[in-house]
């Protein structure tokens, strides 16, 4: 005898999580709790993303905000937006407008709303410069 087998999701009407639409797409701000308030930032106004410890610093056009979420969740999340240049460091692709060559060997990235040039490691540094010659 075949027993059908029912999916209680299915039946409930809810889609299953590997096919729920709000699962996959990023999302369009980031908060943070502080002194009892939300803060939240639009993520088109990011200039970067920097892990610091067990806290990520978003950078942006107003000041920064500390988040309590992994750099790699959010490079997996809004892959489109951000470009790694280090192991603790994404910035927004829409803010790079350039690269500078250090004295010591090393380069820095430059980045439009932000006085401050992040260092590009040397492990990233191929992959930065395929991106802005539009390789990628």
């Amino acid at each position: 005898m075949n027993i059908p087998v029912v999916d209680d999701a299915a039946q409930a009407g809810e889609q299953p999580l590997d096919q729920d639409p709000s699962r996959t797409a990023p999302r369009r701000r980031i908060s943070a709790h502080y002194r009892g308030g939300l803060r939240t930032v639009e993520i088109e106004d990011v200039i970067y993303l920097r892990a610091e410890h067990k806290y990520v610093t978003v950078r942006h056009i107003d000041g920064e905000l500390l988040i309590d979420e992994s750099l790699r969740a959010l490079e997996q999340e809004f892959a489109e937006l951000f470009l790694r240049i280090h192991r603790n460091a994404l910035v927004a692709r829409d803010r790079v407008c350039g690269l500078e060559k250090r004295s010591d060997g090393g380069s820095v990235i430059q980045l439009r709303d932000c006085a401050e040039q992040l260092p590009i490691s040397r492990r990233h540094l191929p992959e930065v410069r395929r991106w802005m010659r539009g390789d990628d």
